[in-house]
């Protein structure tokens, strides 16, 4: 039995790809239960260090990490001596990074790691991280997919970030979120068909309660229609009021969050009004729907790196893309996106009305991208961008008190970028080092195959 757990776990490690943790639980199985593991001792030299985005960055500074732990952090750049308790030099492990731009790891508040195919899912986790994101929220994959992945990456098995998952998101019969509308299904590989399908209060709450028996930690409404669906349901309120507090209401009850997909700016505002944590997308949001998440402290994931995408597909596509039905194209056109005030117009609106601002990717891209459309289009600071991709992003999941700064007790969760992007926003998409619950996966001149 020994023998069959540790080749289940060396061909999980060659086939998913994962780190030499996976080897090292397999070589676990054999060893007698009363040993400890040695600890895992890590300096990282930073250069310019930005351990809170709060706070002024540091120059010349070493973080220490012991395990999946930030241990310290100090001024100037320490060596193994600095740790003392009597830990060999030779057992620690010193990161280079004088030249670099260092600061905690960065958190996509909206992506989909997990929709479709088992491939597809652990190939968007390395993507993920690879490119900065040390912790991601789901919303919305295949329950089947994601669950699982999301344990497996917490158990060092498998390479990616840390993940809050959704499970499926909720949504009407015939829904955004409904996947047998129209041709939609057709172009899906493989087919895809959702759990989250709900109608009348009692049902809604039942749904919301299976999200969260399944595994859930935050629940995801469609609360309007979208442009990907090929449904003739405009891009409006589909669940009613009274299905929406439901929803709400139940998640609450159960200590879970809510985040809402809202296209149309009476859809925003039925979300707001039933109590959501953050309104997704937002593509139509106007003053009024922007003061009331004001009032309501509801925060704002713009995605811009989704309709960024989805207008590229329309207007050039490439060999590969996934088919756009003419509906969809429709839609696509006459979205806020398509016009003159083009990309980053609800961050705009956002902004004036004090509308705290998450930053989130949807199906593609990295966080640096998305900061790059916020600062570049959306009118966002370079400096407001590191803090909302950090600070904010850990509020919003309501996990500051495990990650967005780099403190001792703290997630050791590390990126580093070639560039400073508080002077060039574009250096955030220049990932040299990421180092994910203290497991190291990209460095300079090293990457994990």
């Amino acid at each position: 039995m020994k023998h069959k757990t540790i080749a289940l776990a060396v061909a999980a490690a060659a086939l998913l790809g994962a780190s030499g943790v996976a080897l090292a639980q397999a070589d676990s199985v054999l060893a007698p239960k009363s040993e400890k593991p040695a600890d895992r001792w890590t300096i990282i030299h930073a250069g310019t260090l930005m351990a809170d985005a709060g706070k002024p960055v540091m120059r010349n500074a070493s973080v220490i990490v012991k395990n999946d732990k930030v241990e310290a952090v100090r001024d100037g750049f320490v060596g193994p001596d600095a740790i003392g308790n009597g830990v060999a030099p030779a057992g620690v492990a010193v990161v280079e990074l004088r030249d670099k731009f260092v600061m905690a790891g960065l958190i996509d508040a909206h992506v989909h790691v997990g929709f479709g195919s088992w491939i597809a899912a652990l190939q968007n986790a390395r993507e993920k991280v690879f490119g900065g994101a040390t912790t991601v929220r789901d919303a919305g994959s295949t329950p089947e997919v994601i669950f699982p992945l999301r344990d497996a990456i917490n158990r060092g098995l498998v390479v990616g970030p840390r993940i809050l998952a959704s499970g499926s998101p909720l949504t009407t019969t015939g829904g955004h979120g409904d996947f047998r509308n129209g041709n939609f299904q057709a172009s899906l590989a493989p087919p895809a068909f959702s759990s989250g399908v709900c109608d009348g209060v009692g049902e809604c709450e039942k749904v919301t309660r299976r999200q969260i028996q399944l595994g859930a930690d935050q629940i995801k409404i469609i609360d309007t229609a979208g442009v990907v669906d090929d449904s003739y349901t405009g891009l409006d309120q589909q669940f009613t009021d009274a299905e929406l507090h439901a929803i709400v209401d139940a998640a609450h009850l159960m200590k879970r969050k809510v985040m809402a997909h809202a296209i149309g700016a009476e859809g925003v505002k039925a979300a707001v009004r039933a109590g959501v944590d953050s309104i997704e997308h937002g593509n139509y949001l106007d003053d009024e729907g922007a003061k009331l998440m004001k009032a309501h402290g509801t925060y704002l994931v713009p995605t811009l790196e989704a309709p960024t995408d989805v207008l590229r597909r329309v207007r050039n596509p490439r060999p590969g893309d996934r088919p756009i039905s003419d509906n969809t194209r429709r839609k696509v056109l006459g979205m806020p996106e398509a016009q003159p005030e083009g990309i980053g117009r609800q961050v705009k609106v956002a902004l004036r009305n004090g509308v705290t601002i998450a930053v989130g990717t949807d199906f593609g891209g990295t966080p640096g991208d998305e900061m790059v459309l916020l600062v570049r289009n959306g009118g966002m600071t370079p400096a407001a961008a590191l803090r909302a991709v950090t600070l904010t992003n850990a509020e919003l999941l309501g996990i500051s008190d495990k990650v967005g700064t780099l403190a001792p007790g703290k997630s050791a969760d590390v990126v580093a970028f070639d560039g400073n992007p508080l002077d060039e926003i574009e250096a955030s998409t220049r990932v040299v080092y990421v180092m994910s619950q203290g497991h190291q996966f990209k460095a300079p001149g090293y990457q994990l195959p």
